[in-house]
């Protein structure tokens, strides 16, 4: 008996990618849309308090803010 040894096409790689992205990208975007049938994604819009708009302008001390956006970028990694 002769061992035939399949061997895959071209044609039929890509088109398995393509299969294969097309329902990555479906079911990877099905999260968003389940995640919107939540109850808890409801807000309450009736009792919610909006802040005031614009806000004021505060001036802001160089220094500090430089400070704590270098801690930043060191705790959580850049």
């Amino acid at each position: 008996m002769e061992k035939q040894q399949k061997g895959i096409t071209r044609k039929d790689f890509l088109k398995g990618m393509g299969t294969t992205i097309a329902g990555v990208t479906v079911l990877g975007g099905m999260g968003s849309v389940l995640a919107g049938c939540e109850d808890s994604a409801v807000v309450d819009t009736a009792n919610a308090s909006s802040p005031e708009w614009p806000f004021p302008y505060q001036k802001l001390d160089g220094e500090k803010v430089a400070e704590r956006a270098y801690n930043a970028y060191k705790e959580k990694g850049g």
